[in-house]
């Protein structure tokens, strides 16, 4: 081994730190550089002959500033400024040393450790229990309600990274969770929601320990929906899976038939409702959400053509594709099948209207799923139930319906039948996993319908580029899950929309007794109008000059500071 790569590995080896370790490289290259320089100039300039052990030493005494050495004469000034240099090119590396070498010491002795108890006295809060990414989307949808929040987490590393957040930032509490001092530092008594996102096993005991020192109401984000009645049985009083719910929103969208949802129904969760609609009442029309697949006959046709055909007695509103939201589209634009349509009509004519566009011989749908977890179990499941077959891909689940392997093979891929498959449904846990197995699917199969789940909100963007029809986002899932039972009397989340700055579109009444026009809803709170329903009447995109009467419900969509000016203007005793 040469000497220059040997030394190289022993002082990697004791110095393994990259930045310190060129700090430590540079003063002892100073050394033997000054020590040889001393060696050969003193005897020229002072006439004063030194060892090479000589010259060494008196180099570190001088760079260490130590304050004593060998005696020369020192007459030279050459030899002063070679002094000046060693002192101050040595001293200035070494106190880039000191700090480099002490600082993760003096870090974990002066770091401040996450609060133990809030700087507020709140009252009617929410305590959040667990950080992690449904937690983060969690504060940002609860502030709207400009409601006191409460973090509660017993792992101080998260609690610190809590801390950090400089969006949504909610109070932190860092605490054990089994210590009831915690608890009282958060003020529970006079919460009225805990949201617990913890794993099933410290839900329970969360929920047992807390169960006696609040009368808030309980609501756990879980992964197994299955334990929901022990955590029920514990005081829970909702329990909310977001994988099982995504898993189920998936296999709706991945085949042609009846399944469909509305775009907006009553929140069951609010104790203040709309006016009672009647028997005559014209509006049992609704918005639906319409995936677009393959066989529709809908496909290569223009968004004119379905609203004035009469024979469609529905109109398409509005158009999801990608990670663009269209509130306005222009009767030119095509339908294809990486659409989701917001469709206005009653549910049979929609069923009606869904049955007679399905092509004949094309209606067969075969899906391939890459992932068995809680998600793609979900998926298998409901696909299963009506009949739809499917293949799944997993290299992990100890019985998979299909192949131990994975979706970034493209082998597996193949061999599982990508290549007539009408809808491949990516929903492994790891992101990067699911955006290679997005982009090949896509690669092998250009017709087929891809969906896919993001784990985090940054790869959303990244899942839709790689060639997604449709994603998932997770934690903003189960937030919106949390949040719409938090904001159950204040306003309905209804959709999160990617790439669109933040904007949301949501449903409130109009709780004010004086009505508004849709131009001053618009005007005094910069959100857009999407729709209102009251007695006998769903007015879609309505005018400006139309009037939202007191009562109505009224469908939006707008960024979180526009939402918060919608609720206060519609709230009751704001004036015209």
């Amino acid at each position: 081994m040469k000497p220059l790569e040997a030394f190289r590995r022993f002082i990697q080896g004791i110095v393994p730190q990259k930045r310190l370790r060129i700090y430590v490289t540079a003063l002892f290259v100073q050394i033997v550089v000054y020590a040889l320089l001393v060696y050969l100039l003193i005897p020229v300039l002072e006439g004063y002959t030194l060892t090479p052990i000589e010259s060494l030493y008196f180099v570190i005494m001088t760079i260490s500033t130590v304050g004593y050495g060998l005696t020369f004469p020192m007459e030279s000034d050459l030899t002063h400024l070679l002094v000046i240099i060693i002192i101050v090119a040595g001293v200035t590396t070494v106190l880039f040393i000191i700090p480099t070498l002490l600082s993760p010491y003096l870090e974990r002795a002066f770091r401040a450790s996450p609060p133990r108890r809030t700087s507020i006295h709140p009252d009617n809060h929410v305590i959040v229990v667990g950080f992690n990414e449904v937690t983060q989307s969690l504060f940002h949808m609860l502030s709207i309600a400009e409601t006191d929040i409460i973090l509660v987490e017993e792992d101080r590393a998260l609690a610190e990274e809590a801390l950090r957040m400089k969006r949504d930032a909610p109070q932190v509490i860092w605490g054990k969770y089994n210590d009831k001092e915690t608890w009282n530092n958060a003020w529970i008594s006079k919460a009225d929601f805990v949201i617990i996102n913890e794993e099933e096993h410290t839900a329970a005991k969360i929920i047992l320990g807390i169960t006696e020192m609040t009368d808030a109401k309980i609501i756990t984000i879980v992964e197994d929906i299955t334990k929901d009645r022990f955590l029920r049985y514990a005081g829970a009083e909702y329990i909310l899976s977001p994988k099982n719910v995504t898993g189920k929103s998936l296999a709706r969208y991945a085949i042609p038939g009846p399944f469909f949802e509305t775009i907006y129904d009553e929140n069951p969760y609010a104790t203040l409702q709309s006016v009672d609609p009647t028997e005559e009442e014209e509006d049992k029309r609704k918005i639906f959400m319409l995936p677009v697949l393959e066989g529709f006959r809908f496909v290569g046709h223009t968004i004119g053509d379905i609203n004035e055909n009469d024979e469609h007695p529905i109109e398409i509103v509005s158009y999801w594709k990608g990670n663009t939201f269209v509130m306005y589209p222009d009767d030119t634009e095509v339908i294809d099948k990486s659409m989701i349509l917001f469709v206005h009509g009653a549910e049979g004519d929609v069923h009606a209207t869904l049955d007679e566009s399905l092509v004949p011989g094309k209606t067969e749908a075969y899906a391939v799923i890459v992932g068995f977890g809680r998600i793609g179990r979900t998926v298998y499941e409901e696909l299963e139930k009506i009949g739809i077959r499917a293949t799944v891909i997993d290299p992990v689940a100890a019985e998979v319906p299909g192949i131990h392997g994975s979706g970034e093979s493209e082998a597996d891929l193949i061999a599982a039948g990508i290549s007539h498959a009408s809808v491949c449904i990516i929903a492994t846990s790891d992101d990067d996993a699911n955006i290679f197995s997005t982009l090949m699917a896509r690669t092998l199969n250009q017709k087929m319908r891809v969906l896919s789940v993001a784990t985090e909100p940054e790869s959303v963007e990244k899942l839709y580029r790689a060639g997604a029809d449709y994603v998932v986002d997770l934690p903003t899932h189960g937030a919106i899950l949390a949040a719409n039972i938090v904001l159950a009397d204040l306003i309905h989340l209804i959709l999160d929309l990617p790439g669109v700055q933040g904007q949301q579109i949501a449903a409130r009444h109009n709780m004010n007794k004086l009505p508004f026009t849709v131009e001053s809803i618009e005007g005094r709170t910069g959100v857009k109008v999407i729709g209102f329903r009251g007695r006998r009447k769903y007015v879609i995109h309505p005018e400006k000059y139309q009037i939202v009467m007191g009562g109505d419900e009224v469908i939006v969509i707008g960024t979180r500071e526009e939402l918060k000016k919608f609720i206060h203007l519609t709230s009751p005793g704001d004036q015209k």
